[in-house]
């Protein structure tokens, strides 16, 4: 076996590695659903033909931006699938990152040729687990970012690859790459100024002017590129380039993207009281840790890969910093990554630095090894823990459709708490929002629609009465209601969908309706309250450590005061061993607001406890006061009274 021949196999190997890495941290994307700026992205793109996608991004609100390449590409997937298909939307964002991780590992490699092997995957792998990627790859929507970067880095390698081999094909397809990347995102212009970098900060180190000479048609790209995005209409936000609050929000929020390994101990800083906000805390950390970070790299010989390094982050992250409000960019770090090159290779600069002797270079290649490892695994439990977060909007989104579908009313669908964003209790960061977010206020219709292809009329609302603790954040802005403004819109509503945060996994109920309203009394019946109330029905279903039970009620006149259901689980001594009490519809429909003549539908789950003595098991239903009091009387249709007013509606023998 050759020397080359081992080299290359050892090269092949660790891109192998560094794919099934990137597979294992993102391969949950695939499994996601459309979400977010997917709606507004993909309903605009629905009416439009090629020609008016390359002609203006009017109508896309504030998303407006003349990025006409992503459209175009989802525009060919939706023509040759015939439909939206999650998969495939997110398997290209995968794809690119991928890509791209591959990309750093070539520029880098051949950037620092006499140590570029050890460096470039080093470089790679933190390119690959850059935590404020979590955003940039999962969310279809992003694709803008990992698409520019890959049009960026490809026109670079390509460059670099023109250079040892004298191909007029690899030149022109650099050219190439360099004017499309502004038609992906308006950063595509920093092709040219990348490039120009990557050769000063090179080997042979070429002149200013030389290196003008050698990029000008990738300036010329660059040019052709920021007009033509300047002349075709838009909706875009006006810059903030003179709130000069913002400049300094955003160059904080910005260096902690540089200065991510440490950037954490600024939660350590605000814990200890030091009387500092978040934006003082970042800069006591990171400010001293980069400069003293990049001393340390220039006095140990690492000059040239130091100066790429902080170049192409400045360069990268300028737009950012100069245009665009905090507001957004705390909510943005997919901002970062084409950034995350240079972050990336800041870190990694160790493995690439000449020691003075074979021993102390064993050591120090050690140490640098072990850091770039912990920066790597830190970054990848950093994604995992918000892979946590997507899988549960991913089955929010699962049973929302699901039940969305349930409901044979083509009426309008009411879903309550809706989970629009979920976010760590705990976050990672002093500054930025960790989360991630599901949908806008007022298009769960549009979330319906992007998913499965049909149209529904869905109204969100929010009830923060019914609303508990969890074990992530939850926000919901949709209207918020109070028990009384919500009773006129349940009564409107074909189906009633409600987010249930009472389990360690986010659970979405069909909690019922109003079936009928203004009818006579019915009968058969199986209990009656003061001629105010009938239970008419009730079934019992059971599903694993679940008991769903459904109520069917029926209103004869107004309740003189607050009443509320009361559902327990007894065993076969009598003891209470479970119960779900609580208004019908799982909290959200007061009895004092029906009207005679209504029919609702009531269902409950309750949730049986882990482990049960077999046995013979009784379910009882009743009525009693909200403030207090004896339970409500209950007779049977013969006019006896049930014992403790409590109507049985089941015996089940569990196991």
């Amino acid at each position: 076996m050759t020397r080359l021949w081992r080299s290359n196999l050892i090269c092949t190997l660790i891109l192998l590695a560094l794919l099934a890495i990137g597979i294992l941290t993102y391969g949950f994307s695939l499994r996601l659903p459309l979400f977010l700026d997917d709606m507004p992205h993909f309903r605009w793109l629905q009416w439009q033909t090629l020609t008016g996608i390359l002609r203006s991004s009017r109508g896309l609100g504030h998303l407006g931006y003349y990025r006409p390449l992503p459209f175009l590409l989802w525009k060919a997937l939706w023509f040759l699938q015939g439909q939206l298909h999650p998969p495939t939307l997110h398997a290209v964002n995968l794809g690119l990152h991928l890509l791209n991780t591959i990309l750093v590992w070539g520029i880098v490699k051949g950037q620092c040729r006499e140590r570029g092997t050890v460096l470039g995957m080093s470089s790679a792998l933190l390119f690959l687990l850059y935590p404020f990627s979590y955003q940039a790859v999962p969310w279809v929507g992003s694709l803008t970012h990992p698409l520019v970067a890959a049009l960026i880095l490809g026109s670079l390698r390509l460059y670099q690859m023109c250079e040892s081999r004298s191909s007029p094909w690899l030149w022109a397809g650099s050219i190439g790459l360099a004017f499309l990347a502004p038609f992906a995102h308006e950063t595509g212009i920093l092709a040219a100024p990348l490039l120009s970098l990557l050769l000063l900060t090179s080997e042979e180190r070429p002149s200013v002017r030389e290196v003008l000479r050698r990029t000008r048609f990738h300036w010329l790209g660059a040019l052709i590129g920021l007009t033509v995005w300047l002349a075709m209409p838009k909706n875009v936000p006006s810059p903030h380039v003179w709130n000069l609050e913002a400049r300094y929000q955003n160059g904080v929020y910005l260096l902690q993207g540089l200065a991510y390994p440490v950037a954490p101990l600024a939660r350590n800083v605000l814990a200890a009281g030091w009387g500092l906000d978040d934006l003082q805390s970042i800069l006591l950390v990171s400010v001293p840790a980069v400069l003293l970070w990049g001393l340390l790299l220039w006095k140990a010989g690492g000059g040239r890969p130091l100066a790429l390094a902080l170049g192409w982050f400045s360069l990268a992250v300028t737009p950012v910093w100069l245009m665009l409000g905090f507001e957004y960019v705390i909510d943005g770090p997919r901002l970062l990554y084409t950034a995350s090159f240079g972050a990336a290779l800041f870190w990694a600069i160790p493995l690439a630095i000449p020691w003075q002797s074979r021993q102390s270079e064993s050591v120090g290649r050690a140490i640098a090894l072990i850091l770039v490892l912990g920066i790597a695994l830190s970054g990848y439990r950093f994604i995992r823990e918000r892979a946590a977060m997507y899988e549960q909007l991913r089955r929010a989104v699962a049973q929302f459709v699901q039940s969305v579908r349930s409901v044979t009313d083509p009426g309008t669908v009411l879903w309550v708490n809706c989970p629009q964003f979920l976010a760590p209790r705990d976050p990672t960061f002093a500054v930025g929002h960790e989360g991630v977010p599901l949908v806008y206020t007022g298009q769960l219709d549009d979330l319906f629609w992007v998913n499965t292809g049909e149209e529904r009329e869905i109204k969100g609302m929010v009830l923060p009465d019914v609303q508990r603790p969890w074990r992530y954040h939850y926000a919901s802005e949709e209207s918020f209601q109070t028990i009384e403004s919500l009773q006129s819109p349940l009564r409107q509503a074909a189906g009633i969908i409600l987010t249930d945060y009472e389990r360690e996994d986010i659970a979405l109920h069909l909690v019922g309706e109003l079936e009928v309203e203004g009818t006579a009394p019915q009968t058969p019946f199986l209990a009656d309250w003061d001629d105010q109330v009938r239970l008419l029905s009730a079934t019992v279903e059971r599903e694993g450590k679940t008991l769903w039970v459904v109520l069917r009620w029926q209103s004869l006149q107004p309740l003189s005061e607050d009443t509320t259901v009361f559902l327990h689980l007894l065993a076969p001594s009598g003891q209470l061993v479970c119960q779900r009490d609580g208004y019908p519809l799982m909290g959200l429909s007061r009895p004092t607001a029906w009207r005679p003549g209504d029919i609702w539908r009531d269902v409950r789950p309750l949730c049986l406890p882990e482990s049960l003595p077999a046995g013979e098991y009784t379910l009882n239903v009743g009525l009693y006061p909200v403030g207090g009091g004896p339970r409500l009387e209950a007779t049977d249709p013969m006019g006896r009274h049930f014992p403790d007013d409590a109507v049985p509606i089941a015996t089940m023998i569990l196991p």
